[in-house]
């Protein structure tokens, strides 16, 4: 970024900048600098030069949208503006025009003024976008959003101050622009079409079913696409660039040529969404501002909602903070879908061949008890394995005892977390669901979410008590899938075998239990290709989004639908040594498949079966 320019500088010097940047004389409207200048509408996006430089002209309206910080510092010269305050106190939608007019007219806010937005970014709800949603919809044609923010522009020397400024009471005449503003009833006839598309602003949790904000019904809008506002942003705030966000958004179906709905909570988030939408040169896009809070108020059946089978079954930081606090059920400050009954919160950790808990103590989840899951394995501590059934889940009689001695019976409450983005928390999962314990949970997101959300640490280890567990293990067998039970799939219609492993695994291309150095292969595990009649259902990284959190279940459920591996079916997943598979099992337990299973013996055990079992190389 170029250095900023002082006021001392010379007249002729900054005249010549403004002209610069500023373009000439007659132009209606000023357009930002930018340094990205591959956006098709990188104007509306300002930068903290520009605003430098554009605050020495007149007819510019500073806005600061942050909920709370404008009274201990701001950017010099701007407002404090609310988007809560030309809202309705109760639905949150906008308020009638009129009374906007007089609002805006009494801030000092003309239609015809440039505007600069400004807000805390991922520390708010993308206060700034539902600003500039607002504007637009009220016919302004001069409105931006700075770029990073506050805690950018503080970033890079920009200048602060504390006193709060006001702006000449003006004139607002609105000039409303339709198509910006999308309704409950417009939305119901346009689900299912092929050129519409809508998006949900919110977070992992409140899409699946949890509801957070007194909402009437949890999940949400039938057919909605999940975007959570936060991944619009760069580590440093900033937005993600040209490239990064049409992969977003095209990823996912939303293309130029449909019309575009988002939503959020109450039309904050997602009027956020509309300004990124805009920003990518989207042209039939709009806010719905009623949102889910809205929608979910009316009748369910007109207006319907879906939700994650077991979304309860995924956990999040602050729901695990009020469990720690010791909430008791039916009294504020309890998390819901908690019964009082005792936890045991385990990280679940990778460690081959020992006990290394150096991550563990380091830092980890108060009370938390560690696990290297490898000592669920029979082989352990054996590695690489001589055969494939050092590789599987302890024996059944081991592995009761196993958990006896993590302190968990069959009724324990078990939150389970990993460092995101594995398969460990998983494969634990399904190990103690294969058991018996009839509630584990998995923190979305794992240990970088509890840190990310300022949870508290403790670096004492805790030394869980043995406990009977109460019922003989497995209580599920059925959880677990046998190498004969597989062979007995190859041609049934009402079963389907799900292979998860990489795309060239799954093609006999690739072996990357082989392709390694000699001294960690495992024992005879050298055989190309796959399980005849194997439907892909893509690799482990694919089941996770990039902050290591569970994808949206419903890519996952129409990924496995395009594929074949549908809920009236007996479905087995597999990768190599049942690690990987562990998730998409778990991921069929969230959705309700009826009758799934892991098979733990995988690629590995099946290549190396005696009497040898079928392969199939090719796609």
């Amino acid at each position: 970024m170029r250095p900023n320019l002082k006021l001392g500088f010379p007249v002729l010097a900054v005249l010549i900048v403004l002209g610069l940047f500023l373009g000439g004389g007659c132009k209606k409207k000023h357009k930002p600098f930018y340094y990205r200048q591959t956006y098709p509408n990188a104007g509306l996006l300002a930068s903290g030069d520009w605003l430098r430089l554009r605050s020495l002209s007149g007819n510019l309206a500073i806005i600061d949208a942050r909920g709370s910080g404008y009274d201990t510092s701001h950017i010099p010269g701007a407002i404090s503006m609310k988007w809560s305050d030309y809202a309705d106190n109760v639905s949150f939608i906008l308020k009638p025009v009129s009374e906007l007019e007089t609002l805006l007219g009494a801030d000092g806010i003309s239609e015809k003024a440039t505007i600069v937005i400004y807000d805390a970014t991922t520390a708010g709800w993308g206060d700034a976008g539902r600003l500039f949603w607002m504007f637009e919809y009220l016919g302004c044609e001069d409105v931006h959003i700075l770029n990073g923010g506050f805690d950018k522009w503080v970033a890079q020397g920009g200048k602060t101050e504390s006193t709060a400024n006001t702006l000449p009471a003006t004139i607002f005449t609105a000039g409303i622009k339709t198509d910006a503003l999308a309704d409950k009833d417009h939305i119901l006839n346009r689900l299912g079409a092929g050129d519409f598309t809508l998006i949900d602003s919110r977070t992992d949790k409140e899409y699946n079913g949890w509801t957070l904000y007194g909402e009437a019904r949890g999940g949400h809008v039938p057919g909605a696409v999940q975007i959570p506002y936060e991944w619009f942003f760069d580590s440093d705030k900033t937005f993600l660039d040209y490239a990064d966000l049409k992969g977003l958004l095209e990823s996912r179906g939303i293309t130029k040529d449909k019309e575009v709905v988002s939503y959020g909570t109450w039309g904050i988030r997602s009027g956020f969404t509309y300004f990124v939408l805009r920003l990518m040169g989207y042209e039939n896009c709009s806010n719905y501002d009623g949102s889910i809070y809205e929608w979910a108020a009316e009748d369910p059946v007109t207006y319907p909602m879906e939700m994650l089978g077991k979304y309860e079954k995924i956990v999040y930081p602050a729901w695990v903070e009020e469990l720690i606090a010791g909430g008791n059920p039916g009294t504020p400050g309890t998390p819901t879908t908690y019964n009082g009954e005792p936890y045991v919160i385990v990280e679940a950790m990778s460690n081959r061949g020992q006990d290394n808990t150096s991550k563990y103590d380091t830092g980890h989840i108060p009370g938390a008890i560690h696990l290297n899951i490898y000592e669920l394995e029979q082989g352990y501590p054996t590695y690489p394995y001589t055969c494939a059934a050092d590789g599987n889940l302890l024996a059944d009689a081991d592995l009761q005892t196993f958990i006896e001695n993590m302190g968990i019976t069959k009724d324990t409450l078990v939150i389970i977390y990993g460092y995101g983005g594995g398969s460990t928390a998983c494969r634990t999962a399904w190990a103690l669901m294969y058991a018996g314990v009839q509630d584990v949970r998995i923190l979305n997101g794992g240990y970088p979410a509890w840190k990310e959300y300022g949870g508290n640490i403790e670096t004492s280890a805790n030394t869980p008590t043995p406990v009977p567990f109460g019922a003989t293990v497995p209580v599920h067998p059925e959880y677990l899938a046998t190498t004969p039970e597989v062979q007995g799939m190859l041609d049934n219609q009402n079963a389907a075998i799900g292979d998860n492993r990489a795309w060239k695994e799954h093609i006999g291309k690739s072996n990357p239990y082989y392709e390694r150095p000699e001294h960690l292969r495992h024992a005879g595990f050298d055989v190309y290709g796959r399980i005849p009649g194997g439907k892909w259902v893509e690799n482990i990284g694919w089941y996770y989004d990039a902050d290591g959190t569970f994808k949206s279940y419903t890519e996952v459920r129409k990924k496995w639908q395009d594929a074949g591996v549908t809920s009236d079916k007996r479905v087995a997943f597999h990768c190599g040594t049942g690690w990987r598979s562990s998730t998409p099992f778990f991921y069929a337990h969230l959705l309700g498949y009826p009758d799934v299973a892991n098979y733990d013996g995988g690629f590995y055990e099946w290549s190396t079966w005696n009497p040898p079992n079928p392969i199939y190389v090719g796609e």
